[in-house]
């Protein structure tokens, strides 16, 4: 029977490209869309394991407000806490250095007056840390801010990503909603974990007093994040820096926190953005099996006299069932297999639209996995032979006699008045 259906595999040929070609595409769109999203994962997971590299520990309240808000960590919104805390955590032993890190909202405008990048993605303010160490973002051009005179625009730095966006550079003057109305002055341009941003979301830093004015409260900070001496462990600096803490005031270890920002991002962008894209890759599998069902239907059809004659011969129904299987199965496979291959072409192409969309998507070569590979394998040929299986019964069901009457009754019929 395997004989049997490789040889109606080669005979056919032409008849089953149609199928070939849906399999193919089905399959390769689920291949690039779980090899996209296997990328961002990994891309989004190596950004915040870059940025947040010299980040030892972190403080911040036990008390969460909220899970998310507008402008606010990734993580959540929390209770403050007090500025001056870095300034006792920096005596503790084995802590190198410990800085306030405040967070809210701050709308940038570019230099059109509107806002950049929309109402959509997440729009932060802060304050610039001092330390390269514990800032996630750096400069790529220009200069930290610092204070000015009452009456002047502010000093602001903002992410690469934003001012382009916002066609903003160096030496412009526009306004950042926060949500009082605050007119800065660029000073700065930074990156962050060695890209422009983290995807569309912009970012403004201002000087701490200046943040705190504007963005957080007088004499308050959204955490404290902590650098460890070299040779330091992350566990003994959260460990040391828990004893000097009040309560109501908790430390967790930097890997915590990096994971803590990407589960957020996960959650907020991720989750969508997956689920969108397999909505794509299962409308075209479910076009694919419509194909591959009405294909094998005609071809069945057209084998009426063939399985007459193998039942005839001693061929068991169940062997006439599986041999149609097999070839359905194989034929899923090869394509299946072609079609993991152009998944990895479509991936790519998905990353570059979105990139040129402006989505800003984070950079780094296509993650491609086994489970990857072998889902996509399992799914093609899976939906090839399911949907040939239908056609495939009602064949195996038309007993030896009454098939071979039927096929020559319906050769009859198909040859009268044929022009």
């Amino acid at each position: 029977m395997l004989t049997l259906a490789l040889r109606n595999l080669t005979a056919r040929r032409r008849r089953l490209i149609g199928t070939f070609l849906a399999v193919f595409l089905g399959v390769a769109f689920l291949a690039g869309t779980l090899t996209l999203n296997a990328t961002l994962s990994r891309n989004f997971d190596n950004l915040f394991a870059t940025a947040d590299n010299g980040v030892s520990a972190v403080v911040r309240s036990d008390t969460l407000i909220s899970a998310s808000a507008r402008g606010g960590p990734l993580g959540g919104l929390r209770a403050p806490v007090p500025s001056e805390l870095a300034n006792a955590l920096r005596s503790v032993p084995g802590v190198a250095d410990a800085e306030p890190d405040i967070v809210g909202y701050g709308q940038l405008l570019g230099s059109d007056g509107k806002a950049v990048g929309g109402n959509g993605p997440p729009r932060s303010a802060g304050n610039w840390i001092p330390s390269e160490q514990l800032n996630p973002y750096h400069l790529v051009d220009g200069r930290a801010p610092r204070d000015v005179p009452a009456g002047e625009p502010v000093e602001a730095v903002v992410n690469r990503g934003a001012a382009d966006a916002g066609k903003l550079k160096l030496g412009d003057t526009t306004v950042v909603q926060t949500p009082l109305p605050v007119r800065v002055t660029i000073v700065g341009i930074a990156g962050f974990g060695g890209q422009d941003g983290i995807g569309q979301t912009t970012f403004v830093g201002f000087t701490q007093p200046v943040a705190e004015k504007y963005v957080g409260r007088p004499g308050q900070a959204t955490q404290i994040l902590v650098a460890a001496k070299s040779g330091t462990s992350q566990d003994t600096v959260v460990a040391a820096v828990t004893k000097a803490l009040p309560s109501g005031v908790s430390a967790i270890s930097g890997a915590a926190y990096t994971k803590a920002n990407t589960d957020a991002i996960g959650k907020a962008f991720l989750t969508f953005f997956k689920a969108f894209l397999l909505v794509f890759a299962a409308v075209a599998l479910l076009v694919a099996s419509f194909s591959i069902h009405n294909t094998y239907t005609i071809l069945t059809a057209q084998r009426t006299r063939e399985n007459a004659l193998l039942r005839a011969l001693g061929a068991a129904r169940s062997q006439i069932l599986r041999s149609s299987v097999a070839e359905a199965a194989l034929l899923g496979l090869v394509a299946s297999a072609v079609g993991v291959l152009g998944g990895l072409g479509i991936a790519q192409a998905l990353k570059a639209l979105f990139d040129a969309a402006g989505f800003a998507l984070p950079a780094g070569g296509l993650a491609i996995t086994w489970s990857t590979i072998m889902l996509a394998l399992l799914v093609g040929v899976g939906v090839t032979a399911l949907s040939a299986l239908g056609p495939a019964v009602r064949a195996s069901r038309v007993p030896p006699l009454a098939a071979l009457r039927e096929a020559a009754l319906g050769a009859a019929r198909s040859g009268f008045g044929r022009v």
